[in-house]
């Protein structure tokens, strides 16, 4: 076999925390599509792609390091059951290091740019001058290396969160998938809906990643949400919080989640299952519109959403638009409480509540 031609998406690494042998070699995993279950999976074999960033190696060589600091850094907070900054921070980039390099993550960006693609040519002639200004199609190791060229900006944006080591000493672990680094925002959901589309800087955005079937990492809007129960950067959980987190990773998943080592199987499964029909199909799409001269203000452009054609013959072009649909979560974090009176930035626009920053 060619060197490193089998390229995981969810490092083993991070899989062998779950692992039902002592030699972390197998996993059990469920099938979600299939609603099938498969015991003793070799690790080997999961969340991985042949060649999936690329034959040059260069993003599978650069994964090294981060994916050995993430073993550090989980196996310090097994021995210590508490999280300083250091490494807490550590496993806030590795949270995003794993959200964009999932395959659910590049293959709905590889989509989305696919669709700008057929949208921009709407209404133009197939000629060499439109295909030299698109620019051939890029494939998902261009799309994982155009994400870490903009890692540091998008870690700056999620700096502000409060980090926090979550141990769940119940009898119900957490599982883990192939989309394992997940987030969603409960003040949004619950009470400004209009502002459902959200990004990283968003107001009430939290973030979750299971580490071992005991361990997981959260971070929150601190001047949105309280975390009850929190001592410092450590929060244990109960059940039902457990659970909760659990559905949230599941709604995520793209084909598979990993189940924790000897547990009940069906009532492990029975759990998820209870939020399946809120599970989306896609994460984001992409609108367009065109200008609506009857809506529009002295000083201003008013647009409206349009349809394929309508976009094609309109005279003064529109807008393309990528929108994020992230699915309506039916159980958030029981902890996780909205403040009284939460802080944030109204943008008064389609870009919707910033996070307050202090």
């Amino acid at each position: 076999m060619a060197e490193k031609k089998n390229q995981h998406f969810v490092p083993k690494v991070h899989l062998r925390y779950f692992a039902r042998d002592d030699k972390g070699r197998q996993i059990d995993v469920w099938l979600p599509k299939q609603d099938k279950v498969v015991k003793g999976a070799s690790i080997k074999n999961q969340c991985s792609k042949s060649y999936f960033y690329g034959k040059d190696l260069k993003i599978e060589n650069f994964l090294n390091s981060p994916e050995a600091m993430f073993g550090r850094t989980v196996d310090q907070l097994i021995e210590c059951e508490s999280g300083d900054d250091e490494a807490l921070e550590a496993l806030l980039f590795l949270w995003l290091l794993q959200h964009t390099r999932a395959e659910r993550t590049i293959t709905e960006q590889l989509l989305v740019m696919s669709a700008m693609r057929d949208k921009v040519s709407l209404g133009q002639e197939d000629n060499e001058d439109l295909r030299d200004w698109l620019g051939p199609p890029i494939g998902a190791p261009e799309a994982m290396q155009m994400t870490l060229d903009s890692a540091k900006e998008y870690f700056d944006i999620i700096s502000d969160l409060r980090c926090v080591l979550l141990t769940n000493q119940t009898k119900t672990e957490f599982v883990l998938s192939d989309c394992p680094a997940v987030s969603s925002n409960k003040l949004i959901l619950k009470r400004y809906m209009k502002y459902r589309n959200w990004g990283l800087g968003g107001a009430g955005l939290y973030l979750y990643m299971p580490l071992t079937p005991k361990l997981g990492f959260f971070a929150f809007d601190r001047h949105a949400y309280e975390l009850v129960s929190r001592r410092g950067s450590t929060c244990n959980l109960n059940e039902q919080d457990v659970v909760a987190l659990n559905q949230l990773v599941y709604l995520f998943c793209n084909d598979l989640v990993v189940l924790p080592p000897n547990c009940d199987t069906n009532s492990a499964i029975s759990q998820l299952k209870e939020v399946e029909e809120a599970k989306p199909e896609r994460t984001m799409r992409v609108n367009i519109a065109t200008e609506d001269e009857d809506q529009a203000r002295e000083g201003s452009k008013r647009f409206s959403v349009a349809s394929d054609e309508e976009f094609a013959i309109s005279p003064r072009g529109g807008l393309i638009h990528v929108e994020s649909v992230p699915p309506i979560v039916p159980r958030h974090f029981p902890k996780l409480r909205i403040r009284q009176n939460p802080k944030f930035i109204d943008t008064q626009s389609a870009a919707g509540l910033k996070r307050y920053r202090a």
